[in-house]
């Protein structure tokens, strides 16, 4: 299932490049995710284990990074397993699930658990463009990093912006007096979204340009704002705090 039917459209999705397919985007906590690995494990002697039914049996953990070829992710220590066992990734946010067939490429012991890297078979699941989104809506504000600090605009008040990978831009407008946020526009991909303290209504808009992009209501407006929400739970550290509550409270 798509996350997104009417914006982040698959058509335009191409093959990322062989250094951006490798980036890894940090997953938050906050991030609305949970994360299953399917794998058989093995025994105390290091041998495969076999279920009834042939399929592996599914253990609960937590998503360090995603990349479009690979993730890390977090399980108890009674989970064994060696470099190169077969398994398969699966991901539910609010129910929209994706799995994705993969390999253990390496281990890393902790001492309250294991971490596992993962090299993903991206090209062979059925779920593959409804993955690419994911890493994607991941990635939106996972890179963001300032590239216009804090001054004074025409508007009258204090400005700065936050940009990041496949389009993502940031404008936080503040107060002079006592410097709070007094509203933002949050480029993402071909949508803008739009919001002023005191409001709890967000403005969606559709359109690369902001000059030209036009409020959106029903289904894509619904989406666009499903993307935001999700957006806002896993912005890169360099967005301030309170410019984080500021977003997530709107998001609400």
């Amino acid at each position: 299932m798509l996350f997104f039917k009417r914006i982040l459209d698959v058509k335009k999705l191409s093959t990322p490049s062989d250094r951006r397919g490798g980036t890894r985007y940090a997953v938050k906590q906050g991030f609305p995710i949970k994360t299953v690995l399917n794998i058989h494990g093995r025994d105390e002697s290091g041998h495969l284990l076999k279920s009834s039914d042939g399929e592996g049996w599914d253990w609960t953990g937590r998503l360090l990074d995603i990349s479009f070829s690979g993730a890390r992710m977090q399980l108890p220590r009674t989970v064994s397993a060696v470099r190169g066992d077969i398994c398969h990734l699966k991901i539910d946010v609010q129910g929209f699930e994706v799995t994705v067939p993969a390999k253990i490429a390496h281990i890393a012991d902790r001492r309250d658990s294991f971490v596992f890297g993962l090299a993903l078979n991206t090209p062979a699941s059925a779920s593959a463009p409804a993955f690419h989104q994911l890493v994607e809506l991941i990635a939106l504000g996972a890179t963001l990093r300032q590239v216009r600090p804090l001054q004074h605009d025409d508007s009258g008040y204090l400005v700065e912006e936050y940009a990041g990978e496949l389009g993502s831009r940031l404008v936080i407008w503040r107060h002079l007096a006592g410097r709070d946020v007094a509203a933002f526009e949050f480029h993402i991909k071909d949508c803008l979204v739009r919001g002023l303290a005191g409001r709890s209504q967000l403005e969606c808009l559709a359109g690369a340009d902001p000059a030209g992009a036009r409020p959106v209501s029903g289904a894509k407006g619904a989406e666009i704002q499903r993307l935001y929400q999700w957006v806002v739970c896993n912005l890169a550290p360099a967005v301030p705090a309170d410019v984080r509550d500021f977003l997530r409270q709107l998001a609400a």
